[in-house]
């Protein structure tokens, strides 16, 4: 058992967070307030990091998407700087994965907008009536020739509002089961509506909705699927996947697997957020004098002291057991990254809390970035699936097949 990173790893990290520093660091805070990212600004933000090796494109997502580990020291590193950007990634992954697989039509308009990472990609399930109770979309797609007409509404989608591509959740009125759509949205338009939140300022969030909209039958999840198996041995190659990932397609439904990453990503990502509000709390704790010494010489600051380290040590451990897994292809990754990702959530939260109760009214002042740290952090327990389902999830995989809790 290796707690370590290996050597490319840690230059990954070290040269990521080096790149964060120089170039976000000092304007995330004015930027973040400002608001959503536009989708000018969101593909200048590509660029920078395809400048890294770090992208969606074919050339770069293999390292990247492909490797949970370094996918889980992204999203660790982004989230302790500027958690809003990691939906830009996170999110456009779901639907990029599926590019090389679709026609020869299709891969002419989207991949060269990968190559250049001026695709900004949203993974649309989550409805008004359903939230993460996913077992019964509402949004319907109708076979109508050579094309399904899909009508519905979609709720709390990152990137929706400057999203050029989406992977879609629908219900086949022809057959009554689930399955997913690429929509482009150049073929098939869609409009959307801004939603704001609490935390993650700068990510762009939106309600699509859908009327009459016509997507290709070929964009359908079963023939993407289906090119996929006629590639044969060659699907290592096109696919910019690990083999325990496409191990764990065969072992699960297509989309219990594709979460499982995001999960472990959204672990991370909040022992990011958690790391970064320690540090602050840490620092505040030597500088601050009250009554002639440092405050962190009071017991009480010294026992949230290690609360707050035992906490982010606990989670970013989990967070890359499950992202271990998923490098194996081990079903458990399904429970571990669940797992991980209602730990990690809820310790943000708390480690967060802490750090502005160590910094007393300073801790309150929106010219302080812990204001931040604590919005964000309170994100970190509902997208990508709730902390009660991320349990129910849990529950069942311990319990086994007829233990459902939520079917």
């Amino acid at each position: 058992m290796d707690f370590e990173f290996n050597e490319q790893e840690k230059m990954y990290r070290d040269s990521l967070r080096d790149f964060l520093k120089k170039e976000f660091v000092p304007m995330v805070d004015r930027r973040d307030a400002a608001g959503p990212l536009t989708r000018a600004e969101a593909i200048d933000i590509m660029k920078k990091f395809q400048s890294l090796g770090i992208g969606l494109d074919p050339e770069n997502a293999r390292a990247f998407v492909g490797s949970p580990i370094l996918f889980g020291i992204f999203a660790e590193e982004v989230g302790r700087v500027w958690p809003s950007l990691l939906t830009l990634f996170g999110m456009g992954a779901l639907p990029a994965i599926y590019v090389p697989l679709a026609s020869d039509k299709v891969r002419s308009r989207l991949l060269p907008r990968l190559e250049a990472a001026e695709f900004i990609g949203c993974f649309a399930e989550t409805e008004p009536e359903a939230g993460c109770d996913t077992s019964t979309l509402r949004t319907t797609a109708r076979p109508e020739g050579d094309c399904f007409v899909v009508n519905g509404a979609k709720t709390w989608i990152s990137n929706a509002t400057i999203a050029d591509t989406a992977l879609v959740g629908v219900t086949n009125t022809q057959t009554g089961t689930q399955t997913f759509l690429l929509l482009d949205r150049e073929v098939s338009p869609w409009e959307a509506h801004e939603q704001h939140k609490i935390g993650w300022k700068a990510s762009p969030t939106g309600e699509m909705f859908f009327q009459d909209c016509r997507v290709p039958k070929e964009n359908e999840l079963s023939a993407l699927m289906g090119n996929a198996l006629a590639l044969g041995p060659r699907l290592k190659e096109v696919l910019p996947l690990s083999d325990g990932f496409m191990k764990l397609l065969t072992q699960m439904e297509p989309f219990t697997a594709m979460m499982t990453l995001p999960r472990a990503g959204m672990a991370l990502a909040a022992v990011g957020i958690a790391q970064a509000s320690f540090e602050a709390a840490l620092g505040y704790a030597r500088e601050r004098k009250q009554f002639g010494k440092p405050i962190g010489r009071h017991q009480l600051i010294q026992e949230s002291l290690y609360e707050m380290a035992v906490s982010i040590e606990t989670a970013r451990l989990l967070g890359y057991k499950a992202a271990d897994a998923i490098v194996r292809g081990e079903p458990d990754a399904r429970r571990l990254s669940a797992m991980a990702k209602v730990y990690a959530g809820e310790m943000s939260i708390k480690v967060t809390y802490r750090a502005m109760q160590i910094h007393g009214g300073a801790g309150l002042a929106t010219e302080m970035p812990l204001e931040r740290y604590f919005r964000d952090a309170r994100m970190m327990t509902i997208p990508d699936g709730t902390s009660e389902m991320m349990k129910l999830v849990t529950g069942y995989t311990l319990l086994g097949k007829g233990f459902a809790a939520y079917r």
